[in-house]
């Protein structure tokens, strides 16, 4: 079995079994009203390591790996650690925090396939970096609008005197 394999399996699974510990040893108790994020966020990294990906520019990419496994993976991500920790601000600040967790992730995925390439535990090819990052960000800017209309709907819900019931 490739180490990839192992990798769709373990990250998730750490993910999921660490998270809401550290969370509730943090105090927030709440977390398991959202835990639902982090399992479908899990379960989209797992999925994404056996997706397609397309040619761009005959160029072999991982364009989906990295739009679902790394974005959208990330986007529910921190959307389960925001609403588990309630966290609200500007929404400038918001956008900024989404970002810099896929970045920061992203960064650390790029550095962890030219220490495995390096290491010969994988033959991947290293010029696809820019579409990874693309992808990656793509991925969360996707679920951070989603999370802006979500939390506008919700609002104008309230304002109009709906109850949400």
């Amino acid at each position: 079995m490739a180490i990839f394999h192992y990798i769709s399996v373990l990250v998730p699974t750490t993910l999921v079994v660490a998270t809401p510990y550290v969370l509730r040893r943090n105090g927030f108790d709440n977390e398991k009203k959202y835990r639902w994020l982090l399992y479908v966020a899990c379960l989209l990294f797992f999925i994404s390591w056996y997706l397609p990906s397309p040619l761009i520019d005959g160029q072999d990419t991982s364009f989906t790996t990295h739009f679902v496994g790394g974005g959208l993976f990330t986007g529910l991500f921190w959307a389960y650690l925001v609403s588990s920790m309630k966290w609200r601000a500007h929404w400038l600040v918001m956008a900024f925090s989404v970002f810099a967790l896929v970045s920061a992730l992203g960064c650390i995925n790029e550095l962890a396939e030219l220490f495995m390439v390096k290491a010969g535990l994988a033959s991947i090819k290293l010029d696809d970096t820019n579409w990874d990052i693309l992808a990656n960000t793509l991925g969360a800017a996707t679920v951070w609008i989603g999370w802006i209309i979500a939390d506008f709907m919700t609002k104008k819900g309230r304002l109009s005197g709906d109850s949400g019931n």
